[in-house]
C-alpha cells in the first residue's frame, strides 16, 4: 500500500491505495504519526517556487522526508506545482486531499518522475577556504563546515545543503553571480565553466 501526502504546517492531505485510491482525506499534521504506522512507502509532494527553485516549504517537506527515512520508511518525492494549480482550477473544496490524490495518481502513472529520498553523506575533500570567497557545489553534497552555494535538482542532496544552511538553487538560470571555486563530479565537469570567475578553479570529486 502507498500513502501519498500533501504535507502542510497545520493540515495534511492524504491518499491511500495500491494501483487505485481506496481512501483519501485530510488530517491535522500533528496526527500524522498515527496514520504513518501502517505504511512502509510514502510519496510526498514537494512544493517549489514558480521559478523552479526551492522554498521554505520545500525544506519543511524535505525535513519531514528525512524523519521518515530515519524510521526506515521508503520515501519518494514528486514536484507538486501542477497538482496545486489543478486544485485551484477545479476550485476543490478540500484542496489538500485533492492534491494528495493527484500526487498519488501522478506517481502511479509515471513513477520515474519521482525521486527516492536517500540519506546522503558529506564530501570528504579539502580545499583552502582562506583563498576562496565564493564556492559553488554543483550537484554534489557539501563538505561539512565549508559554506557555499549549491545547485542541485537532487532533493536528497538539497536537504543536506539546507541542513548546513547553504543557499540552494535548483534552476541554474536564476544564478547571477560567479564563483572562485566550483566543486563538481566528473559527470558535470564540462558545464560549470560559466559559473567561474576569471582565474576560478574547479575541484573534481
Amino acid at each position: 500500500m502507498i500513502l501519498a501526502l500533501d504535507y502542510g504546517d497545520k493540515k495534511t492531505g492524504y491518499a491511500i491505495g495500491s494501483d487505485f485510491i481506496s481512501k483519501s482525506g485530510t488530517v491535522n499534521t500533528t496526527q500524522l504519526n498515527k496514520l504513518l504506522e501502517k505504511f512502509q512507502k510514502v510519496v510526498l509532494g514537494i512544493p517549489l517556487s514558480m521559478s523552479g527553485n526551492y522554498s521554505k516549504q520545500s525544506f519543511k517537506v524535505l525535513k519531514f522526508a528525512y524523519k521518515l527515512k530515519r524510521k526506515g520508511i521508503d520515501v519518494f518525492l514528486i514536484d507538486e506545482r501542477l497538482t496545486t494549480k489543478m486544485a485551484l482550477s477545479f476550485n476543490a473544496k478540500d484542496d489538500d486531499a485533492f492534491s494528495a490524490r493527484q500526487i498519488f495518481m501522478d506517481y502511479i502513472k509515471n513513477p520515474i518522475l519521482s525521486q527516492k529520498f536517500v540519506l546522503e553523506k558529506f564530501l570528504d575533500v579539502e580545499f583552502d577556504c582562506e583563498d576562496v570567497e565564493d564556492v559553488l557545489y554543483y550537484e554534489v553534497t557539501p563538505v561539512k563546515g565549508r559554506k557555499g552555494d549549491a545547485l542541485t535538482r537532487n532533493f536528497s542532496i538539497a536537504f543536506l545543503h539546507m541542513k548546513e544552511k547553504n543557499f540552494v538553487y535548483r534552476n541554474e538560470d536564476t544564478i547571477e553571480k560567479k564563483y572562485n571555486l566550483v566543486i563538481v563530479n566528473e559527470k558535470f565537469k564540462d558545464v560549470v565553466d560559466k559559473f567561474l570567475k576569471n582565474g576560478g578553479k574547479i575541484i573534481l570529486v
